[in-house]
């Protein structure tokens, strides 16, 4: 069970192979373990690497900082300390804008981007401004796997299910509330422009959170591909793994480093 001292935290991470890094962050209310189809897929030559976010998973820390820009630089910390001068980003809702924030302030250390189930751009909705509910689901075990459901409504009710349950549950409530502000106030927009680098947006076909008009708007202000997977919602990378990775192997080995130094 890796962790590394990174920044103000004890980062705990899941990895799988070697060669050129990918960095997978994963989304609010989930942890690393949500990654793991994905890393369980990857080819020879690439070095999948997950960390679990701050307040979450089993990552050590204080019960502040999560900002975007805060837990962008916890990513970047956690990218030192690993040795990683340059990497592939993937990022997945909550994840993605953290994923997108890192790109926008250091484009230099990105080798290419993929933001799934895009975060919003222009600020989140105040209409999924409620603690009250986020709360409940603290509470309430049952109706935080209700919630979970709704987030991944392809993905059979079986041993990873019951995983991924039982460790999203165990979320902060510092962490839990503090996204809400976090999210609100994030606003880049157009500025994912003057990222630069390679870009590709997935989003699902049933996912009525963050996909459909905002997963277009996401692509138009990053200049960047989108693709909509069919029959799946908001989480592809556990849905549909082999075809999120197909995906993400396509848009990895049209951009991938000539540097030996990028896998490090």
């Amino acid at each position: 069970m890796p962790f590394v001292k990174a920044g103000d935290l004890n980062v705990h991470y899941i990895e799988q192979g070697e060669g050129e890094p990918v960095l997978l962050v994963h989304g609010n209310w989930v942890t690393s373990s949500t990654w793991l189809p994905v890393l369980e897929r990857l080819p020879a030559g690439l070095r999948g690497i997950a960390p679990d976010v701050r307040g979450r998973g089993k990552t050590e820390g204080p019960h502040s900082g999560y900002t975007i820009p805060e837990l962008a630089a916890d990513l970047r910390n956690f990218a030192y300390a690993l040795g990683l001068d340059r990497f592939h980003l993937v990022g997945h809702s909550l994840g993605s804008a953290i994923a997108m924030q890192l790109a926008l302030e250091s484009p230099g250390r990105v080798l290419s981007l993929i933001v799934l189930s895009p975060a919003w751009v222009d600020g989140m909705p105040e209409a999924y401004n409620i603690p009250a509910a986020q709360q409940a689901i603290t509470d309430n075990k049952d109706m935080y796997a209700g919630a979970l459901k709704m987030m991944m409504p392809t993905l059979p009710e079986g041993e990873f299910w019951r995983r991924l349950v039982d460790e999203g549950h165990g979320q902060r409530i510092e962490a839990t509330l503090a996204n809400l502000p976090a999210l609100l106030q994030w606003k880049p927009g157009d500025t994912l422009r003057e990222i630069g680098v390679p870009t590709l947006v997935i989003s699902g076909e049933l996912d009525a959170l963050t996909g459909g008009d905002n997963a277009r708007r996401a692509a138009q202000a990053l200049g960047a591909e989108q693709i909509v997977m069919p029959g799946v919602g908001h989480s592809p990378n556990v849905e549909a793994p082999d075809r999120f990775v197909e995906l993400l192997l396509g848009h990895i080995n049209a951009h991938r480093s000539n540097n030996p130094e990028s896998a490090r």
